[in-house]
């Protein structure tokens, strides 16, 4: 057998057998799971207390985080430096205490605009030791490995500042131009962190507020949900999925979550943190 024949075959025996892969994750219905949750602060809804407001945020992040704890999934919770620093910074050591939680930063406060570089690194080493410093003395200390930038809150003129802070990932759920069609982490091309893109389906981001602004109801949403794990299952890729305290935390939003995580758990799923899932792609 020449060379060429040699060759052809040996990449048709590689491809059947990524089908047969897929195939079977399909047909066994496994697949690699990695939620990740924001805890944001509401705004001071009318005729609402501070204490009323901050123990909706409390209670939604509970919620949302008792389906994946009382079952042992691992999850990964984004947090503002402002939650870490004034805001709950107990609450927050008792997250990033927790064996089954990664903690990573989500900006300085919520709703952040883009501003100059200069700003941009004080206010991302602000965010990084905030977080950090939330610990039980003697105990698990968090160093923070990811950063789910504030919308429209940074650009990749600053890229560098995550290099210069050694930031494992950059989780990406509006979009990037160099995200299209990827669906694995993949390494920033000039940089030495990852992008880690937030799963599409229907051409609409997992991200509930990206649901909730094409106005998905509950069942719409989890049935999107359902239907995009089952594809990426099939497929052999991760699903990445963002949850929001103030959009998941409650209602038919909540009712969605809790039922795709028992739909995924069902189908046998693998549950990861995001940093896991990244440090898998670079050894993939």
């Amino acid at each position: 057998m020449d060379i060429k024949r040699m060759l052809f075959f040996a990449g048709l025996a590689i491809l059947m057998a990524q089908l047969l892969f897929a195939g079977a994750s399909a047909q066994n219905g496994t697949g690699v799971l990695n939620l990740i949750i924001k805890m944001e602060q509401s705004p001071l809804a009318e005729g609402k207390s501070q204490a009323e407001k901050e123990n909706l945020e409390m209670n939604s992040t509970i919620n949302l985080l008792n389906e994946a704890d009382s079952k042992g999934h691992v999850v990964s919770i984004s947090v503002t430096g402002d939650i870490a620093n004034s805001v709950y910074p107990l609450y927050v050591t008792m997250l990033g205490s927790t064996e089954n939680h990664e903690l990573m930063m989500g900006g300085l406060s919520g709703g952040e605009e883009l501003v100059s570089f200069e700003d941009q690194d004080a206010r991302l080493r602000k965010t990084k030791r905030y977080v950090e410093d939330d610990y039980i003395c003697g105990g698990k200390q968090s160093k923070v490995a990811g950063y789910l930038p504030q919308p429209d809150s940074f650009n990749q003129t600053s890229y560098k500042i995550l290099d210069d802070l050694e930031i494992l990932y950059l989780v990406d759920e509006t979009g990037l131009p160099e995200s299209q069609g990827k669906a694995v982490p993949y390494l920033r091309e000039g940089f030495a962190f990852y992008v880690v893109p937030v799963s599409e389906g229907q051409g609409l981001r997992m991200q509930d507020g990206a649901a909730k602004a094409a106005g998905l109801n509950g069942t719409d949403w989890y049935n999107l949900l359902a239907s995009k794990f089952d594809e990426s299952a099939g497929k052999g890729e991760p699903m990445v999925v963002v949850f929001t305290n103030t959009v998941s935390g409650s209602e038919e939003y909540l009712d969605a979550y809790k039922k795709f995580v028992e739909y995924a758990a069902g189908k046998g799923a693998s549950f990861v943190t995001t940093k896991e899932l990244v440090e898998s792609s670079k050894n993939a």
